[in-house]
């Protein structure tokens, strides 16, 4: 088998995602990218066996066995893994703007918070800009039914 073809760790390893955690924490640019790859690419797992699950008749295949539900369950996997890795669907790059949205909007809360004197001219002289204003509520509390 080509090794091209077989990723470095599984979606799944419990050491892999210890470690991708930590680096995470240390706020890594490239852990946060490897972990939004990661969860689409669970999400891609749970997608495809949801779709072979809908694809099963009522009756018994010849080769269905629990064997044969194994190794498609490691196929899917795989597929999961290589369709993030690649080109994905776009949801990593979503999860990932999503946290980079958070994280100048927390900095820019803790400039906020510091006196101007402090930081040396205020959140202006930091250099950190707010891309997007958080997303706003379709509905409102209290707004419900046109009020």
């Amino acid at each position: 088998m080509d090794a091209k073809f077989v990723p470095s760790s599984s979606s799944l390893d419990p050491n892999a995602l210890g470690t991708l955690r930590s680096r995470a924490r240390a706020d890594d640019p490239k852990a946060i990218e490897a972990a939004a790859r990661q969860f689409e690419s669970l999400f891609l797992n749970q997608l495809l066996k949801s779709m072979r699950d809908a694809q099963k008749g009522d009756g018994e295949g010849i080769f269905d066995s629990n064997e044969s539900r194994m190794y498609t369950g490691l196929l899917d996997e795989q597929l999961a893994n290589r369709i993030a890795n690649g080109r994905g669907i776009g949801m990593a790059d979503m999860v990932m703007a999503q946290i980079d949205r958070a994280r100048s909007m927390t900095k820019a809360a803790e400039l906020a918070a510091t006196p101007a004197g402090a930081s040396g001219g205020g959140a202006g002289g930091a250099g950190i800009e707010v891309k997007n204003a958080p997303p706003m509520p379709i509905i409102r509390q209290g707004d419900r039914n046109g009020r």
